[in-house]
């Protein structure tokens, strides 16, 4: 279906390529999943598979969709076949409510109106949005906005599904369903789907193609284990960007193995021992404290007499389902949203948004950080070194990753000094190295004395970095413990090294924690 040859390309202001001799087939019918770390060129490639996105610079090459030069599609064929999916669900709607987002596509293709609506009915009751279905978009959490995102796209039918990041904003069960459906419409529709992730878990084992992207070139490809296991034998640190199921078969002596059930045989058959990877909080002076605290959106009402207590040190993870209300809680806790009840802060407190790049205002990074600095030169600097962001100082914010635009907000946000940092969904478009970066980041912070509280679908990260973890159900937060007793105790809000241990005489929250004898 595409054939791509010898593509290079460089975005106008940039000072290096972003993609470096790129060549490679995509199969009709088929799901190729492309990974790598951030700023490899993952989502600049999947915008040349589609002509309306295709980014300004200097382009070598050539790119071919079912043997035609991609730029001499005619708009409406490419519109109608290829359905982009974007990184960032809010970046996408156009429309004021879910029904009329749904619609809009086709109506953009001339549909008729009885068409359209027997059309939405059935999209709609597929992707079990009944719920949903007349509320405004700006009411929808992340995870919420990307189910109605692929709605609309699937509403016309396209060949191709072209998906950035599609699953960085569920939670465990949205994911699951995402994914099914993925697999259905690849499986029973023959479409083609090319998705860009950093979250491998449950990815990977369905691909037909993996590539594995660095510095804009590819490393490796082929079948998943051809590929995990290129990267174990020629580039270690790469290979720890693989899914927990890869890591956990490399801590036991085994080759790749995507399968949780064989893997968890062949554990019972391995020696191994534990070790502990967390270090015990030290705690101080409670600094936030909310109590009865009600919030919702009309008559729809989100917390429900809700309770917390948030001390200094203190690095709290909340989870939840999508829609559950965690971005509500830290919209309240921040004062940007009013509810009843009483919150008490003990001072400064910073949000990083879960849409990063509201927070930049300037055409160049550099100049966008200074003017939020103050003048800490110094403090600036300390903040771009530990976040691994001295090379990108030069771009433009709207440039960068995904993962690069959450690590330059948080440094924007941190230059405020806060003593309490709410934190919503900060490794959404990371790669695990990025978000190793940012956990021990987030843990010296709490050392010195800042206050964490972040909501999140990531549970590698919360088990690996959290002190406390809790989950937000029916407004209030339940099950709060530590991430060992929390994540061990869970079934389905919980790591993939938790599910395949479970039972065993050392079952482990996190690959790393196995040591084999």
């Amino acid at each position: 279906m595409y054939q791509i040859r010898h593509l290079s390309f460089q975005y106008a202001l940039a000072e290096k390529a972003a993609l470096k001799d790129i060549s490679v087939d995509i199969e009709e019918g088929t799901l190729t999943v492309l990974t790598g770390p951030s700023g490899s060129g993952k989502s600049t490639l999947l915008r040349h598979l589609k002509k309306e996105l295709l980014p300004r610079g200097k382009r070598k090459g050539s790119i071919l969709y079912c043997g035609e030069k991609i730029e001499n599609l005619e708009p409406k064929r490419s519109a109608a076949e290829t359905g982009y999916l974007f990184q960032n669900p809010s970046r996408q709607m156009v429309m004021d409510t879910v029904w009329h987002e749904i619609a809009f596509g086709m109506e953009n293709l001339g549909t008729s109106y009885g068409q359209m609506k027997r059309t939405a009915a059935e999209i709609v009751n597929y992707c079990d949005l009944q719920r949903i279905y007349r509320m405004p978009v700006h009411d929808l959490s992340g995870g919420e906005k990307q189910i109605v995102n692929l709605a609309s796209l699937m509403a016309v039918h396209p060949r191709v599904l072209i998906l950035d990041e599609p699953v960085a904003q569920l939670d465990p069960v949205g994911k699951r369903d995402f994914l099914s459906m993925v697999e259905m419409l690849r499986k029973e529709f023959q479409m083609t789907i090319v998705m860009a992730a950093h979250d491998l878990e449950g990815i990977l084992e369905k691909a037909d193609q993996c590539i594995f992207m660095k510095d804009g070139q590819i490393k490796a490809a082929g079948t998943p284990a051809e590929m995990a296991e290129t990267l174990w034998e020629h580039d270690r640190e790469m290979g720890e960007l693989m899914p927990q199921t890869v890591r956990l078969s490399e801590r036991i002596g085994q080759k790749p193995d995507f399968s949780m059930g064989s893997l968890r045989e062949k554990m019972k058959k391995t020696a191994y021992t534990t070790e502990h990877l967390r270090q015990e909080e030290t705690e101080g002076r409670r600094i936030l404290k909310a109590r009865g605290l009600y919030a919702g959106y009309g008559k729809k009402e989100i917390l429900r007499d809700f309770s917390l207590d948030l001390r200094e040190k203190e690095f709290l993870a909340v989870l939840g389902a999508n829609g559950s209300g965690k971005t509500t809680l830290l919209k309240c806790l921040s004062g940007q949203m009013k509810g009843s009840g009483k919150i008490d802060v003990k001072g400064k407190c910073a949000v990083l948004p879960q849409e990063p790049e509201l927070l930049f205002v300037k055409d160049k990074l550099r100049d966008d950080l200074e003017e939020n600095s103050g003048g800490k030169t110094s403090l600036l600097e300390q903040y771009i070194n530990l976040c691994g962001m001295a090379g990108q100082m030069e771009s433009h914010p709207y440039d960068l990753s995904g993962g690069q635009q959450q690590m330059a907000a948080l440094i924007k946000v941190l230059l405020t000094e806060p003593d309490i940092l709410l934190l919503d969904e900060p490794t959404k478009g990371m790669d695990r190295l990025h978000k190793m970066r940012l956990g021990q980041v987030l843990q010296q912070l709490c050392r010195k004395g800042t206050a964490i509280l972040c909501v999140t679908h990531d549970m590698e990260f919360a088990a690996a970095f959290a002190g406390r973890a809790a989950m937000l159900f029916d407004g209030k937060l339940e099950g709060e413990d530590r991430p060992e007793a929390f994540f061990t105790n869970n079934y389905f809000y919980t790591t993939t090294a938790a599910k395949i241990t479970r039972g065993l005489k050392q079952p482990v929250i996190l690959p790393e924690e196995v040591k084999r004898l």
